[in-house]
């Protein structure tokens, strides 16, 4: 089942006109997309945001690590939920235990690995909206057909959403 757009929509800052309709998502409702090992439940998308935000709940396995990168665009939140997280942020690592938070601005590198041997889940938020975007072309052109994936496609998918490696 997919998250329900309310029939009322959100009002604007500056006045009481709608923009866009509210969302709610019960568990489980959401676009599913794998890729990179893991599964995002995008239970907010970028397009229903009206590209504000995208928000979703990561299922990550234990042992998996994020290469480390730079997001020129997006704030970055993570809110971990389980399993016992390792985050590295400008070089410094630190361990982040469930209801832990942490927050990388755009521009700082960064990356994450699951310790131990139990999977990590996280919520994911990003601001502005365009990392489901992102995720979603990854799992279509790199991750859909059988086989290896075709990493060389990669860079060209970082540069098009502002994702540097590093």
């Amino acid at each position: 089942m997919n998250p329900v757009d309310t029939n009322k929509p959100a009002a604007s800052a500056d006045s009481s006109t709608p923009t866009r309709p509210a969302v709610i998502a019960q568990p489980g409702e959401g676009l599913a997309v794998r890729a990179f090992g893991n599964e995002i439940l995008f239970q907010l998308t970028s397009e229903q945001s009206g590209g504000a935000l995208n928000v979703g709940l990561a299922t990550v396995p234990p042992g998996a690590r994020v290469p480390p990168h730079i997001q020129t665009r997006e704030e970055e939140l993570f809110l971990v939920i389980e399993g016992r997280y390792r985050f590295s942020i400008n070089g410094e690592w630190k361990e982040v235990a469930p209801r832990g938070m942490v927050y990388i601005p755009r521009g700082v590198p960064h990356t994450f690995e699951v310790l131990g041997d139990q999977p990590g889940r996280h919520w994911v938020l990003m601001s502005p909206g365009g990392f489901d975007r992102f995720y979603a072309r990854c799992a279509a052109e790199l991750f859909a057909q059988p086989g290896p994936p075709d990493f060389s496609r990669l860079p060209a998918i970082n540069a098009e959403f502002g994702i540097r490696m590093v």
